[in-house]
């Protein structure tokens, strides 16, 4: 039987999947490969990796930056970041995780300025409703044991129990889809005027 403490994470989690949902199906034409915000170009310490996972060629660089710049802020690119990375959490470094596809073998942090293409939308809402399985499915099994397992050394918040990086999931989720909403609600297509 679900504690009513997993079954509330869970509810808090299909909220915030609601909300990045309507974002994504709100968003149309011209604002979803549209910045939010600016960007500033990552420092010289930056290392861009290419598929092969091996530090790209100096000399592509200069166009890999461009694209990072030009997409990092866009609302496809958000959405897809808050979903990888719920998706990731749930795992949280303690077994084999993919993400499905057309995401898998792609990572945002890697394959953001590479991409031929933006993900679309139906793509992301594909993703959306896989997670909220994942989510329900994750959380049926949870014992107390579980959830106060800590984070492997490979994972970016090592050390912490898993319950905690599931349970502030929502609200990365939830800023995120936030960050969406206002930017549709305000945006003005180029040249409108409007």
């Amino acid at each position: 039987m679900t504690s009513i403490w997993l079954e509330g994470v869970r509810r808090g989690l299909d909220q915030a999947l609601d909300l990045l949902a309507g974002g994504i199906k709100e968003c149309s034409g011209d604002a979803w490969a549209t910045p939010m915000w600016p960007v500033s170009a990552p420092g010289d310490d930056h290392v861009f990796l290419g598929e092969d996972w091996k530090p790209i060629d100096a000399g592509q660089r200069s166009a890999f930056v461009q694209q990072w710049v030009a997409r990092r802020s866009t609302p496809w690119s958000v959405a897809w970041h808050a979903l990888e990375g719920l998706d990731y959490d749930l795992t949280g470094e303690m077994g084999f995780w993919m993400p499905p596809a057309p995401f898998a073998g792609h990572p945002h942090w890697r394959d953001l300025p590479s991409l031929a293409a933006s993900w679309t939308q139906s793509e992301l809402l594909g993703y959306v409703e896989y997670c909220r399985r994942r989510v329900s499915d994750t959380l049926a099994v949870m014992s107390d044991a579980d959830a106060a397992r800590p984070l492997p050394a490979a994972h970016r918040y090592s050390g912490q129990p898993h319950a905690w990086i599931i349970a502030g999931l929502a609200a990365h989720t939830t800023e995120h889809a936030a960050q969406i909403r206002q930017f549709i609600t305000h945006f003005e297509p180029q040249g409108t005027g409007i």
